[in-house]
């Protein structure tokens, strides 16, 4: 029998997917179950798949016979893939919010463009923008977006750009000589200097890993001066210090961040997204890291973590692996 453990939270109607999900594929020998913490140890003891957001060193130094770790979401920075991979340990993610994660990253480009969050805030006290105070907003159409991370987030962003009818760029790991949809003109990291240049509108989609931490940062933000910056990929992508200070100082015409540096320790507790004071900014548009939380996605996402699971037992190729550089 195959065991599977799920740590964390999930959903309700997780066994009765886990069940539907078996017989469509034709997986007998499973075995799901969800250990409290105190059966936690023993439970990992004779796993061979777990599916859980994270997992400490000594969650897999318990787990002797795990051979695969499937991610109920996109981002795996939590885990130590290179120690993963020495261990023969396979880890895989998903890409189903990709689509939701694009909308959100078109609601502050929008947002930012068409100035909805300080127009609201000036309007509930009296004050006019726009055409009574002969203030314009920006279009997009014609504009050149920069998107940053040309993967599964990045393409569906390129789409809706297209939708706008603007210039798309995109900005990849490594050169590739197959075109990418929706999307003009193709840099790699090395000349990402030359692509944020280009664009009005730069978007960041990139996953966390050690080549991409701290990677949008002063020297980046000088080449955006007068533009506007939207962040869905990872807090840590971006130098907290030197976004706040390219805000501060006017160097970039406006943010949108949906990904932060601090986060509550426990749901729902009161807590400021970063160290430095970006409430306090006017040129910020500011979102709680909702972009993938949608109506639709949870359900969509441990759909797809269920059934790449059975495919894994089953010996079929598994989808969306993780390798080594961390994606």
């Amino acid at each position: 029998m195959h065991k599977i453990v799920v740590l964390g939270d999930y959903p309700k109607n997780l066994f009765e997917m886990f069940d539907s999900l078996k017989k469509e594929l034709g997986v007998e020998d499973a075995q799901l179950v969800s250990p409290t913490q105190e059966e936690k140890e023993a439970a990992l003891m004779d796993a061979e798949v777990v599916i859980a957001g994270g997992m400490s060193e000594a969650d897999l130094n318990a787990a002797p016979n795990l051979k695969f770790i499937q991610v109920p979401f996109a981002g795996v920075d939590s885990f130590d893939v290179p120690d993963l991979v020495r261990r023969g340990i396979k880890i895989a993610n998903v890409h189903d919010n990709a689509a939701a994660v694009a909308e959100f990253a078109f609601a502050l480009v929008l947002a930012l463009a068409k100035n909805v969050v300080g127009g609201d805030r000036d309007l509930r006290i009296g004050y006019w923008h726009g055409w009574q105070s002969r203030e314009t907003v920006v279009s997009l159409e014609g504009k050149t977006m920069t998107i940053l991370g040309a993967g599964n987030i990045g393409r569906e962003i390129a789409k809706f750009a297209k939708a706008f009818n603007m210039h798309v760029i995109g900005v990849k790991r490594e050169k590739t000589t197959q075109p990418i949809p929706n999307v003009d003109e193709v840099y790699t990291t090395d000349e990402i200097e030359t692509a944020v240049e280009k664009g009005d509108f730069i978007v960041c989609a990139l996953p966390l890993t050690n080549d991409t931490k701290g990677m949008v940062n002063k020297k980046l933000f000088e080449k955006m001066r007068g533009k506007f910056f939207v962040n869905v990929g990872r807090g840590a992508v971006v130098n907290e210090e030197d976004l706040f200070v390219a805000l501060k100082s006017g160097i970039l015409r406006g943010a949108g961040i949906d990904t932060w540096w601090v986060y509550p320790p426990k749901p729902m507790q009161t807590t400021l997204p970063s160290k430095y004071p970006f409430h306090g900014l006017h040129n910020i548009v500011m979102t709680p890291h909702a972009a993938g939380a949608t109506d639709v996605t949870q359900q969509r996402m441990w759909e797809t973590s269920v059934r790449n699971v059975l495919k894994f037992i089953k010996g079929l190729p598994i989808e969306n692996e993780v390798k080594e550089f961390g994606y």
